[in-house]
């Protein structure tokens, strides 16, 4: 990065010493005023500021800061979408994706039942993490719901003409997610409708959608002991839950490449993971779980990814110094793209933000070697 670029992030920030939340924030960028940098540096370091920071006056980091400093080539799974910070990253051709996700909310920003996922108790589904998080749009959204379906379209039509090289869709497996909780699915009328239409159960489904809510609700009966009968059906319900993910994604995905030709699509695909529903992305960005931090298992997984042509990002949900460190290492041998591990996901909303001088000094080594 050159002297000019550093210099004006310099007084940029003097001139911006008072704190500010990102509203007010954003208010004093002025894009249009900023000359562009004759020097760009290639590398193969990405930034993921999720919010743009400082969030508010209690906030130390800050994301223009930190790209000043650091030098990513790109921002990616960010949920802001200022106007005003945004086109300072395209005056500075810092690429960057947009993030939505199954909460997208439908009416001022909140997620109703009607266009919502629907738990076998009559419950709205909220994720497991997110139960003891206090906001106004917790619940998912169902792809077999046409009116969630227009509203995720139109979300990501309008992210689209903010000119994201990617969208980025964090917690892909919508409706599928339930049978990682032991919920099965979604049963509202939409999904019950297109089961009944696929299997023409409807009385076999409804006597059983009354043995599923008594043997659930026993938590002595664990999952795997049901009847064979009863199992046979949670199985195909929650194939054909799945199936409706990968058909909604596809079909989600050719809307907005009608009008949006290039826009690439990403995922949070866990551990490196590639099940059918995200096949249906181009590439991913996830948390990896430590034991998978060695030479054997990130070749395995990276070559996992490198058969299906997909791109893929990880970060660590760890705070551990050397273990961040170790990932560094092994991407900058192998030539392949790191996460700063600045502003990611630890557990709940915890999040960790390595200081930036020893993001540096890592660099630094790395270099050397």
């Amino acid at each position: 990065m050159d002297d000019f670029f550093l210099k004006f992030i310099f007084i940029l920030l003097i001139l911006l010493s008072v704190p500010y939340g990102c509203k007010s924030y954003t208010k004093n960028i002025n894009a249009s005023n900023i000359k562009k940098s004759k020097k760009i540096i290639k590398n193969n370091y990405v930034l993921s500021s999720r919010f743009f920071h400082p969030r508010n006056s209690k906030d130390p980091h800050s994301t223009i800061n930190t790209i000043a400093k650091l030098n990513p080539k790109r921002i990616d799974w960010i949920y802001y979408s200022s106007k005003k910070v945004l086109k300072l990253y395209q005056h500075y051709k810092l690429p960057y994706s947009l993030a939505l996700n199954p909460q997208t909310p439908d009416s001022l920003g909140y997620t109703t039942r009607p266009f919502r996922i629907i738990e076998f108790t009559g419950d709205l589904y909220k994720a497991p993490w997110m139960k003891k998080w206090k906001i106004k749009n917790p619940h998912w959204g169902c792809v077999n719901n046409p009116k969630f379906n227009k509203v995720f379209l139109a979300k990501a039509l309008y992210l689209c003409s903010l000119k994201p090289y990617a969208l980025f869709v964090d917690d892909a497996l919508f409706n599928a997610r339930l049978k990682l909780d032991k919920k099965i699915g979604c049963f509202c009328k939409h999904c019950k409708l297109s089961f009944n239409k696929k299997y023409k159960t409807f009385s076999v489904f409804e006597k059983n959608l009354d043995s599923i809510k008594l043997m659930l609700s026993k938590e002595q009966i664990k999952y795997a002991k049901k009847s064979k009968h009863l199992r046979g059906f949670i199985s195909k319900y929650e194939e054909h839950q799945e199936e409706s993910v990968v058909l909604f994604l596809e079909r989600w995905k050719a809307e907005v490449k009608k009008k949006y030709h290039k826009v690439r699509f990403l995922t949070n695909n866990y551990n490196g993971k590639w099940n059918p529903i995200y096949k249906v992305f181009d590439g991913g960005i996830a948390e990896l779980d430590e034991k998978y931090i060695n030479v054997k298992d990130l070749d395995s997984i990276y070559a996992i990814a490198d058969s299906l042509n997909k791109s893929q990002l990880f970060s660590i949900a760890s705070s551990n110094y050397e273990i961040q460190k170790s990932l560094l290492k092994y991407n900058a041998k192998n030539n392949r793209e790191s996460l700063y591990p600045w502003d990611i996901f630890i557990s709940g909303k915890k999040r960790y933000y390595m200081p930036i001088d020893s993001i540096l000094k890592i660099k630094k080594e790395l270099k050397k070697n």
